[in-house]
């Protein structure tokens, strides 16, 4: 057994669930472009040991951070944004990030729809927005809940 550097937390067990992170760059803001990340992300997540509901929320929250994007993010068609997700110990994180700049909302124009980011807050365990020059980038977390001496079958 090889000595501990300094500062390793040895009381801690590893992480023995371990899934390969899902990037996606350069994801263009269209309807197939949307479905295909989606999908994506479902069949990662059913890899990274979430539930079946918690997959939904996963995929739920996503999806509307995309949207996100697609209404909010830039003035002129071409945009695109990136998407990663990754599990660290029992913790899920996916991010979405765009490079555009938030649109004016239209004067005199009503909207049903603006319900995106309160979607996003309530099914997550963590919630983050960050605006900034380069763009925004929107961050959700999720506590693994699934006992995985008892793996959860994965959807085909």
């Amino acid at each position: 057994m090889a000595p501990s550097a300094p500062g390793d937390d040895v009381d801690r067990p590893p992480d023995t669930h371990v899934v390969p992170d899902l990037g996606r760059t350069d994801v263009p803001t269209n309807a197939t472009a949307l479905a295909e990340a989606r999908e994506q992300l479902v069949a990662w997540a059913s890899t990274a040991g979430l539930d079946a509901e918690q997959i939904e929320d996963v995929a739920l929250a996503t999806y509307e951070a995309m949207a996100n994007v697609v209404d909010h993010a830039y003035d002129q068609p071409g945009g695109v944004f990136d998407l990663h997700a990754c599990r660290h110990d029992d913790q899920v994180t996916v991010t979405v990030a765009d490079n555009g700049r938030w649109k004016s909302p239209v004067c005199g124009k009503q909207s049903w729809r603006g319900r995106g980011l309160l979607i996003i807050e309530r099914i997550s365990c963590e919630f983050e927005l960050t605006r900034h020059a380069r763009g925004t980038v929107v961050t959700m977390s999720w506590s693994v809940l699934v006992d995985e001496s008892h793996p959860q079958p994965t959807r085909p």
